[in-house]
């Protein structure tokens, strides 16, 4: 399921690094839906999410620590993999939040006006081009158990390749595939670019752009509606088909 969310806001700024406002709306609409069942499912320990977002706002204007953008209002484009009727329980959630107030920094907030169904594609070919959503990107993360740090790739980084190939059989796995099918993943950059995201004080390295994927038809179908890569479900990995091959 793929949504769009319209809002309108009392100031036409966010800060430059958002990443947890949108965290913390989605964990704030599954707690206030159904008496917050189904909000241990997704944020209580480390499940497997299923779901990936991304933010769209109207020419943004960039500056230090704060992004303006043109009108009072700004989308969110929410998608799910179905199969664990993720898309459903958001989309309910979501129906419950419509019309509220949400508080946002510096005095700001923000209100859920619309909900529209966005129509999406089914994959049958195992090599699709795809476009990143604009507002994300796609991140490759390695981490360094013993340093407790991460290293970030984009798609021009020695490494990326293998690292992006243990990322996606993690990913596939948890989802339900076979190891093998995540391994078999190949990635092809056609039109890509670095882009670094501000996310908890940390620069992140995204690829941005198109490119194809080759793979299990099922996986690749995956991988569109639930996101692709690393903190998918943070508002990273976000695609749209572009052909099949």
């Amino acid at each position: 399921m793929r949504l769009e969310l319209s809002f309108s806001l009392k100031y036409p700024r966010l800060p430059v690094d958002n990443k947890r406002i949108w965290i913390s709306f989605l964990k704030n609409c599954l707690a206030k839906s159904g008496d917050g069942r189904f909000y241990k499912q997704y944020f209580e320990g480390t499940p497997t999410k299923d779901y990936t977002f991304s933010v769209i706002l109207p020419n943004p204007k960039f500056q230090e620590n704060i992004v303006i953008f043109d009108k009072n209002s700004m989308k969110i484009i929410f998608s799910a993999d179905d199969r664990k009727k993720t898309g459903l329980i958001f989309f309910q959630a979501f129906i419950q939040a419509k019309g509220k107030e949400f508080p946002l920094p510096d005095g700001n907030t923000m209100k859920l006006e619309k909900i529209i169904q966005i129509p999406e594609k089914l994959i049958i070919s195992d090599r699709v081009v795809f476009r990143t959503v604009a507002g994300g990107g796609i991140v490759i993360r390695s981490h360094n158990k013993e340093t407790n740090k991460d290293r970030f790739y984009s798609f021009e980084d020695e490494g990326f390749s293998a690292q992006m190939k243990e990322v996606l059989k993690y990913q596939a796995v948890n989802a339900g595939f076979r190891e093998a099918d995540g391994e078999n993943v190949e990635f092809k950059p056609i039109r890509c670019r670095k882009v670094l995201v501000k996310q908890y004080r940390v620069l992140v390295d995204c690829t941005c752009g198109v490119f194809e994927l080759h793979g299990n038809p099922e996986l690749l179908q995956y991988f569109y509606q639930a996101g692709l890569g690393s903190k998918h479900s943070m508002g990273y990995g976000m695609l749209d088909v572009l052909s099949e091959r």
